[in-house]
This record gives C-alpha cells, structure tokens and sequence, in this order.
C-alpha cells in the first residue's frame, strides 16, 4: 500500500507525509483469504489491524451458541484496540468476508503511536463509543426478539385458548353481550304466559349458567395470567442479562477512555517540553545575532 493510500485512513489522515512514512516502515502487511479467521475469541491480544482492502465481519456468540454479526469493516477501517488497551484476550471474532489486506501494529508500536498523535487517539476514542452504541442496540433487539419468539414457541394450544378466552372476558363486547342477553332472558321470563316462560323466577336456570360460566372461566384467566407471568420472568431475566452486558461494556468503554485521556495529557506535557526547550535554544541564537550585527 502506497504512503498517499495510507493518509486516506481517517485514523492517518491529520499526518504530514513524513508521519506516514514513519508509521508505514513499522507497520506490516498481512493477508488473509474470504473465510479466514483473523483473530479469535479468547485469544491473547498484541496486534492492531488497519484494513487496506476488503472487508471483515466483527462476531460474537449469543446464548444459544449462534453467531451474531456486531459489525463490518472495511477500507480505512481498523479492530483488535480493544484487547490491547486493556490487555485481555479477544472478546469477539474477525473473519475476512473476502479477500483482505491489512496493515499490522503491534501492541507497543501502537502505544507510542497513540502517545504521539492525539488525533488519532480521538479517532479511536470515537470508533470505542460508536461501536458499543452498536452493540448495545445489537443485544436489545436480541433481547426483545428472543423474548417474544421463546414464548411463541413454547405455548400450547390450551394456554392459546386460554388467552383467546381472557381476552373475550375481558372486554366491553362480551360484557354488553352478555347484559343483553341477561336483560332478554329475564324480560321475557317475566312477562311471558306461564306455560312459555322457561326459567320462572328466581330463575334457576339463568344461576346455573351463570355458576357455570364462573367456574370455568376463574381457571382459564388464571391460566393466561401465569403465562403472562411466566414472560414477565422471562424478560426480566433478558433484561438483568443485557444490562449486564452494557454495564459492563460501558465500564470498559470508561477504562479505556481514561488510559486514552492519561496518554494524551502525556503526549501534551511532552510537547509543552519540547516546546519549552526550543524556545531555549532559540535565545541564545537571537542573542548571538544581536551582537553580530553590532
């Protein structure tokens, strides 16, 4: 990859052109084919990559051992920061979605390339918090989904019923219903001849239906409510499970963002030196040329 190439990087491009010429010598290229993995979860992180060419998937394991893509990369892109900055093994996976190309630092280098170039710092400092803002998104929807299609699948006819019929219960259609038919049934109980009434009063028949439909329908909501309850646990835990999750995400968003400030007040405190001793030396040189011009 060409030095010009290499300051199109965002993570490169407030560099002057001897800058870029000094990171690309320490900086090697490596390859990898489509479907290579680059770098492995658990693994020991000492290596940061810049993609020159092609594109990478960032994944992850959920709970059920699935594969859930956190994010692609591509030119001008870069991964592997996290595991170097705080020194732990891989926490995802990166594998080439075709062909690429990219170029290497290794933890040291990019130590010292961070203390020297606080842009770059910034830009990564940026990179960290968009992509938990991603992966907090990624694992909510996860959440929310799975929820759902967890309780979709493990219901069973009889609690759909019984969902169905807690619904019917509870509305105001089965409740105008239902009076009207009460208003009917003992309108016409009353006021019909003797020989057609069907259910004189105190209208035993209309208690019985009715202590019917009690008895039934008591078990039946109570039916859907533990359902409903048994989801209520079940996002509850979701939830517990993703706040985790981002909690500890934000944590380490948090620690990394302190060791980029520390660096970079370092990388300040270095230049204010240097500053400090050119000023210096730049006196003595004024002065000499003061007296040689008297």
């Amino acid at each position: 990859m060409a030095e010009i190439e290499l300051r199109e990087v965002p993570l490169f491009s407030e560099m002057d052109e001897q800058e870029v010429a000094g990171i690309r010598d320490i900086m090697e290229v490596m390859k990898f084919k489509s479907g290579q993995v680059i770098i492995r979860e658990g693994e020991a992180g000492d290596l940061f990559y810049v993609i020159t060419e092609g594109r990478a998937e960032v994944i992850i394991r959920d709970a059920h051992g699935s594969d859930i893509v956190l994010h692609e990369a591509g030119p001008g892109d870069f991964f592997g920061e996290l595991s170097m900055l705080t020194n732990e093994p891989r926490s995802a996976r990166v594998r080439a979605v075709d062909e690429v190309t990219t170029l290497v630092l290794e933890r040291d280098e990019f130590f010292a390339f961070l203390r020297t170039h606080a842009n770059a710092a910034i830009d990564v400092l940026i990179e960290l918090g968009g992509r938990l803002r991603e992966n907090d998104r990624i694992l909510r929807s996860m959440a929310s989904r799975n929820v759902n299609e967890v309780e979709e699948d493990q219901m069973t006819v009889g609690q759909r019923i019984a969902d169905k019929v807690a619904d019917t219960i509870g509305s105001w259609p089965f409740i105008i219903t239902q009076t009207m038919i009460l208003i009917t049934w003992i309108t016409l109980n009353v006021t019909l001849k003797k020989d057609l009434r069907w259910d004189i009063y105190p209208f035993i028949l209309l208690n019985l239906a009715l202590s019917f439909q009690a008895a039934y329908s008591g078990p039946v909501i109570m039916m859907s409510q533990n359902r409903q309850a048994a989801k209520d646990r079940l996002a509850a835990e979701v939830d517990h499970d993703v706040n985790t999750k981002a909690e500890l995400e934000v944590n380490n968003l948090l620690r990394h963002i302190e060791e980029l400030s520390i660096r970079i007040e370092e990388n300040h405190a270095e230049a204010k030196q240097l500053m400090g001793i050119l000023k210096k030396r730049k006196k003595p040189v004024a002065r000499a040329k003061r007296k040689m011009t008297k």
